[in-house]
């Protein structure tokens, strides 16, 4: 099935809409006030009490990894019960009866989502969507907000990225100067994608592959932690220029180097090969190298990644194996939250198949 390539989240990060916010907000500046339209769930947060830790989340109804990470956020609202307060806010609803929406789905969601939640004051884009993630330059959603006992922003990213800052931040050994520098750093790096945003898309449109890996190779350089998300971009420009051994050797530096502990880096990666039909002669060995490390990476609890590594293991003969990873994978598909029924069907399809021919 199609995966969220690090490709179209390098892609969005070029997005201009990153660049110009009239109140900035950073790691270290004061949280902004918690103004909701509706509580749904749980006790209403009226402030940010000096002392204590608070996460805001941001998420929507509409938006799939935003579901796939509400278990966790549960799961961490339980551990941090008594220390940590987690509020779930709904942005960029789109709809006019969006708090109806939102509290059919929560009610829905039950016990899976544990938390505080709350609606934005816009269903388009409210005092929250703008004041918190507009302000912060994140343009996608999930992205959660840690506010420490000092009621600054301690940490802001993804919330399936926010284990271990968390724990260090209730631990009181978060070094929040180094996670501001770091932010900062990434924050530049945006804007300079922003800024070679048409340039490279101008290469691309023009089919000057070589060109456009040129710029990624500045933009990569301009910034170490935003390498790893650019990676999978220059892999697909390096396959357009119809340098495939270049491009697959450029995978594996990848996968051995910055992406080696990012399950879905190399997950895209392996989908990419296995999938893309205009490869002349894929490396399907290496497809199956990097299924294999991402699923081992996420424990095997990742379905999507389980069905890379079952496709793998087809494209190199071990059907067996696929039918027992597909199987699996399915379980998994059948347990999560909110899957699209085109993809049960086309992981049930492909289950099917490989038991014809095994």
């Amino acid at each position: 099935m199609p995966r969220p390539l690090p490709f179209l989240i390098a892609v969005a990060a070029l997005s201009a809409s990153l660049v110009a916010h009239a109140a900035p907000l950073k790691i270290g500046s004061t949280a902004p006030a918690l103004k909701v339209s509706k509580w749904v769930k749980g006790t209403p947060v009226t402030g940010f009490a000096k002392g204590k830790i608070y996460v805001v989340e941001f998420w929507a109804t509409w938006c799939g990894p935003c579901i796939q990470s509400i278990p966790h956020i549960s799961e961490l609202a339980k551990q941090y019960k008594g220390k940590v307060t987690f509020t779930g806010v709904s942005v960029w609803e789109r709809d006019p009866k969006h708090i109806a929406k939102v509290k059919a789905f929560v009610a829905k969601m039950g016990t899976k989502m544990s938390y505080n939640v709350a609606t934005d004051t816009d269903p388009s884009g409210g005092y929250m969507a703008k004041s918190w993630m507009e302000a912060a330059q994140q343009d996608g959603i999930p992205t959660a907000f840690v506010i420490g006992k000092d009621g600054k922003i301690a940490w802001i990213g993804h919330p399936m990225e926010m284990e271990k800052p968390l724990a260090a931040i209730v631990a009181g050994k978060y070094d929040v100067k180094a996670e501001a520098a770091k932010f900062a750093r990434a924050q530049s790096a945006q804007k300079a994608m922003a800024d070679a945003n048409q340039k490279i898309g101008t290469l691309a449109q023009e089919g000057k592959w070589t060109e456009a890996i040129v710029e990624l190779d500045k933009l990569a350089k301009l910034s170490p932690e935003m390498a790893p998300m650019l990676g999978p971009t220059k892999f697909q420009f390096l396959l357009k220029a119809g340098d495939e051994p270049k491009a697959f050797e450029f995978a594996k530096t990848l996968a051995e180097g910055p992406g080696k502990s990012d399950p879905m880096l190399l997950n895209a990666l392996a989908w990419q090969i296995v999938d893309d039909k205009s490869i002349k002669t894929p490396d399907y060995a290496l497809a199956l190298e990097l299924a294999e490390k991402a699923v081992a990476l996420t424990q095997s609890k990742d379905w999507q990644i389980l069905d890379t590594l079952a496709v793998a293991q087809d494209k190199t003969g071990d059907t067996a194996a696929a039918i027992a990873t597909e199987t699996k994978a399915i379980e998994l598909m059948n347990k999560a939250p909110g899957v699209p029924a085109p993809s049960k069907k086309e992981l049930t399809d492909r289950l099917a198949s490989l038991k014809a021919k095994g």
